[in-house]
């Protein structure tokens, strides 16, 4: 008898892990390639060479079109390679290095590997260290890129760490600020990197004296830079310039990239979005007064979506009609409350395929 529920405590435990790798594989995130606008921005390596390196300071690698795509610096007997991919078809990494530009990727490897020869002898082993990939698009309807940044720092907030979020002066009064960069890591599996692009871009073609209006306006850049584990997961031990420079390798990148989005970025975004609708009804039992609401708790109300619906709850619970379609739009234009970035975030999700 003994004997008889071991085994079948044995055979259960099988079951259960066979069903969960079929769970697995069934969850596996779908990604319709012609829809996905998420592409691959810029990858490091650490590389190993024959014979002892000496310090190198930072080289650039230039291809035969004139093109700086990357760099390569040797420090401490370790050479660190630097690529950004769209800026070897490209005059700047605006647009991502996507599904489309796959048939360069081979080229870049080839051009790589022979400048890598030249300055550093044969090459031993390398190995991937981060793989950037990113949506940059405009954000959508009344929003800024401020506004959507703000929501992504407050949905991270954490009592185990700190985000780092980097403001400047405002686009309509300098003694305003306004939020440029919002940086969010998950230690050893990826960080999170969004900014507003079009400030990066007008800044750095100014320092180079060239024109910036050229820019379009509104761009937003929300960027995962995958390291260690999500590395470890997509491509196991297969890490090298010749595993990674691939299309399948990169079609793994971006469907990762979609999945981070949509199970971690937007979950943890509908959670905030769910407890500041909580608080504001707590908020307008206790004051009474929409007024009072939104001067306590201007922070709470990330979009004026969020403010409609504690609103609505707020109504139907005093027993009156709901005009809170009506009423937060009266109070969105009284406060200049935000707009659109809850559309925003559900826009990008939708371009990542």
């Amino acid at each position: 008898m003994l004997l008889f529920f071991c085994c079948l405590k044995i055979y259960y435990q099988n079951y259960k892990m066979k069903g969960r790798d079929t769970i697995t594989k069934e969850r596996k995130t779908r990604m319709v390639k012609d829809k996905a606008k998420q592409g691959t921005d810029g990858y490091i390596f650490e590389v190993s060479f024959q014979g002892d390196l000496k310090n190198l300071p930072k080289q650039p690698l230039i291809n035969e079109q004139g093109k700086r795509y990357g760099s390569v610096e040797v420090k401490d007997k370790k050479a660190t390679v630097a690529l950004v991919l769209p800026q070897f078809i490209r005059d700047n990494n605006v647009q991502p290095f996507t599904i489309k530009d796959s048939i360069y990727l081979e080229i870049i490897n080839c051009d790589c590997e022979k400048q890598l020869k030249q300055l550093l002898g044969g090459e031993l082993h390398s190995k991937v260290k981060s793989i950037e990939c990113n949506i940059t698009q405009r954000v959508s309807g009344e929003t800024t890129q401020s506004d959507v940044l703000n929501l992504l720092d407050h949905a991270f907030l954490t009592s185990e760490r700190d985000n780092l979020k980097y403001v400047g002066a405002g686009k309509k009064c300098k003694y305003k600020e306004e939020t440029h960069t919002v940086i969010v890591k998950r230690p050893h599996y990826y960080i999170l990197k969004a900014y507003d692009k079009t400030e990066q871009q007008k800044k750095e073609l100014k320092h180079q004296n060239q024109n910036s209006d050229i820019v379009p306006d509104g761009l937003l850049r929300i960027e995962i830079i995958m390291v260690e584990r999500t590395l470890k997961k997509m491509f196991g031990d297969k890490m090298s310039f010749s595993d990674i420079l691939t299309k399948d390798c990169l079609i793994e990148i971006l469907r990762e990239y979609k999945r981070i989005f949509c199970n971690d970025i937007k979950i943890q975004i509908k959670r905030y979005l769910d407890s500041c609708v909580t608080f504001l009804i707590e908020s307008l039992c206790e004051t009474e007064s929409v007024d009072l609401t939104v001067a306590r708790e201007r922070e709470l109300i990330p979009d004026k979506k969020v403010l409609r619906k504690a609103m609505q709850k707020w109504q139907r619970m005093r027993d009156v009609s709901d005009n809170s379609l009506r009423d937060s739009e009266y109070y969105a234009q009284k406060y200049d409350l935000p707009r659109d970035t809850v559309l925003t975030i559900h826009d990008f999700k939708e371009s990542c395929g």
